[in-house]
């Protein structure tokens, strides 16, 4: 599924199938950790409302080209879920999902983890957000070596 959304700049947004990747800065991924939610421009409010619970999401750095992860949607995507998470950073990113996290990794370079989305580039440094099944496997490979923690996060583990 795609979406078409020419007014707002974005000529086509595939829809996350198995996963998603969210954009950040250093000010903004640290309120993304801190209200434990990701959030998006209301202008991504269909491809975010296509994110379901249970979802693997990743966290990029887009000042850093670092792709952090790994994250757990533990609910849909919605409007305003934490209403005031990003007030901090004076951004307003009403479409939003709550995250937990999975496992604690270090992040990965843009480098590292082109190949496993190659396919998302439609310039040299953007990409599209959504991401295959095949996709979020690529990703969680090149996490798995890169493990910082040997036990799940508290919140993760009192959801089983």
């Amino acid at each position: 599924m795609e979406y078409d959304n020419e007014e707002n700049g974005f000529i086509s947004v595939p829809a996350p199938e198995f996963g998603a990747i969210f954009m950040s800065n250093i000010a903004t991924k640290r309120d993304c950790f801190k209200h434990k939610v990701f959030g998006l421009l209301s202008s991504m409010a269909n491809f975010v409302k296509e994110v379901k619970k249970g979802m693997i999401l990743f966290l990029f750095d887009y000042e850093r080209r670092q792709l952090f992860g790994v994250y757990w949607a533990i609910s849909g995507g919605g409007m305003n879920i934490v209403p005031h998470a990003y007030s901090s950073s004076g951004k307003q990113f009403s479409v939003q999902v709550r995250i937990v996290p999975i496992w604690y990794y270090s992040p990965l370079s843009e480098n590292e983890f082109r190949d496993a989305i190659r396919e998302n580039y439609f310039s040299a440094r953007k990409f599209h957000f959504g991401l295959s099944d095949e996709q979020v496997h690529k990703l969680l490979r090149l996490f798995s070596s890169r493990k910082l923690k040997n036990k799940l996060p508290r919140e993760v583990s009192q959801l089983e």
